[in-house]
């Protein structure tokens, strides 16, 4: 990965990744004391929430006679993690996971109950919840749960009856099968589909329907040109402690331009005003500093940079216009949550400090590179297979502070798209990628921290982040059209019982629309 920039490394925000519980070889009673252990731990963390989940989908495909009552304790589980407003904070994939595990509830209780009315009332909102979840895993990025999800419409369908939808929903699953190279699933689904309609289903009649299933791949190029753009960036940010929840949003649009120099390229924004909905600001201590830190974060996009001829990023670019401009936002933005009274004041106070922070220069400039570099700097020069994960490391930052930490990242080319929604032209490719911080490095600043805090074993911080990413590039010149990031985060700094910690989610699109030239004509 192409990151010139050094890494930024503050104390402050420290812990250790938590990793979710599986259902692979663990029984009943050891998943119900593993949650039961989480829960004394925090009923709201990521993994009491994870553990509930898991749980409740276990229970659900359990079989065993008395399934009444195993699919009301999973049942039971479910209405916890749902009963959490943490859930849809700090967990990526949560309210997906909780429509998901709903289909699995409702098709064994259809199973389960003896009477055919029950059976088809329970068959209709199985097919509900399995719609819903279609939506909802593709919105978090996951095209294997969505199209799983996809095929259990079908069948929820087939199990109703219905033919001719469920035939229909069985195709819509072999066409996406067919757009994310899901190749054995294909083969696998046109068999039932040939079943369905009773068609011969043999070998040759599977193979001949393969014959022309896409093996796609793309080499991904540096060919930036001088070109203007129009880029917005919008960002919503919800965050959650203490049993109070702040929602926040942000916007700004900016004329980019890109040029050529002796050095490199040279790319220069001029934004216009930016707007923010304040929502009800929070008072929880836990809120109050994170909640200017989001603020002055949006305050300080679009800040010009230098890169190489070849595509390496080289250096952000001092602006006093810019500096200016940010600091003339946080008057304008401090003035807006003075406008609701005394209990804005906290925040208030700590937007000036917040802005200070994320104007150092270290910090700007690692922030710069990271944008830059998961836009096109990391991508030059590779060609990717379609559906195959890639492996790699490199410093990113972390929701909650301005830490840079080495990440343990996954991606794959996802698909082929328009650049533009309402294109016919699929030539952009869509790239998702996953990180996690690194479990190693953030032991180490833990065990760092715990030394100089003192020695007692009983309070223990934790720290446990996901970044998601949906890049939507032209892999003949790195031009970037479309980036969504997700960032969920959950802090805690250890001390026993509920509310002590502090949750995130952060979802921050930006959208380039290019100017036509003569040479795109």
């Amino acid at each position: 990965m192409r990151f010139s920039a050094p890494a930024v490394l503050l104390a402050g925000m420290l812990g250790s990744a938590v990793r979710p519980l599986h259902a692979a070889n663990i029984t009943a009673a050891e998943f119900a004391n593993a949650v039961d252990r989480l829960n004394v731990i925090d009923p709201q963390s990521p993994e009491t929430l994870n553990a509930r989940l898991a749980y409740a989908d276990f229970l659900a495909k359990l079989e065993g006679a008395d399934c009444s009552t195993h699919l009301k304790r999973a049942q039971d589980q479910l209405d916890a993690a749902k009963a959490s407003p943490a859930l849809g904070v700090v967990l990526p994939a949560g309210l997906a996971r909780v429509a998901d595990v709903e289909y699995q509830l409702h098709v064994a209780r259809a199973a389960c109950d003896g009477s055919a009315d029950m059976r088809d009332h329970e068959l209709l909102a199985a097919l509900d919840s399995a719609k819903r979840a279609v939506d909802l895993y593709r919105d978090a990025f996951d095209a294997v749960a969505m199209v799983t999800m996809q095929f259990n419409t079908s069948m929820a369908y087939h199990n109703l009856g219905r033919e001719g939808a469920c035939i229909a929903a069985l195709q819509a699953t072999i066409d996406l099968d067919r757009e994310y190279g899901f190749a054995d699933d294909a083969a696998d689904n046109y068999r039932l589909l040939l079943q369905w309609r009773d068609e011969a289903a043999g070998p040759d009649q599977i193979a001949a329907r393969m014959e022309d299933f896409p093996q796609r791949s793309a080499t991904l190029t540096f060919g930036w040109r001088e070109i203007d753009a129009t880029v917005s960036v919008s960002t919503d940010v919800v965050q959650f402690a203490d049993g109070q929840l702040a929602h926040i949003r942000g916007s700004r649009t900016a004329r980019q331009e890109v040029r050529k120099g002796r050095g490199g390229w040279i790319v220069s924004f001029q934004p216009s005003d930016g707007s923010h909905d304040l929502g009800n600001l929070p008072t929880k201590e836990l809120l109050v500093e994170e909640t200017a830190n989001s603020l002055a974060r949006m305050l300080t996009v679009f800040r010009d940079f230098r890169i190489a001829h070849q595509g390496d990023f080289n250096e952000g670019l001092a602006d006093f216009k810019f500096a200016a401009r940010v600091r003339a936002d946080a008057k304008v933005l401090i003035h807006d949550a003075d406008l609701q009274g005394a209990a804005s004041a906290p925040v208030s106070r700590r937007i000036g400090p917040a802005t200070k922070v994320a104007m150092s220069t270290d910090v700007l400039e690692a922030q710069v590179a990271e944008d830059y570099n998961l836009e096109a700097g990391t991508w030059i020069g590779a060609t990717l297979e379609q559906g195959v994960w890639y492996d790699m490391t490199a410093s990113l930052s972390l929701p909650l502070a301005p830490l840079f930490v080495p990440h343990k990242m996954e991606f794959t080319y996802s698909r082929s798209v328009p650049c533009e929604p309402g294109s016919a032209d699929a030539r952009c490719i869509e790239i998702i990628m996953r990180a996690t911080p690194d479990p190693a490095t953030l032991n180490s600043i833990l065990h760092e921290l715990g030394n100089r805090v003192g020695p007692s074993r009983r309070q223990v911080p934790r720290l446990w982040s996901i970044t998601s990413m949906r890049l939507v590039v032209d892999p003949e010149t790195l031009q970037p059209y479309s980036r969504e990031m997700h960032r969920n985060a959950y802090w805690s700094n250890g001390a026993s019982g509920p509310d002590q910690a502090l949750m995130m989610s952060e979802k921050t699109t930006i959208v380039n629309r290019y100017a036509v030239t003569a040479a795109d004509k």
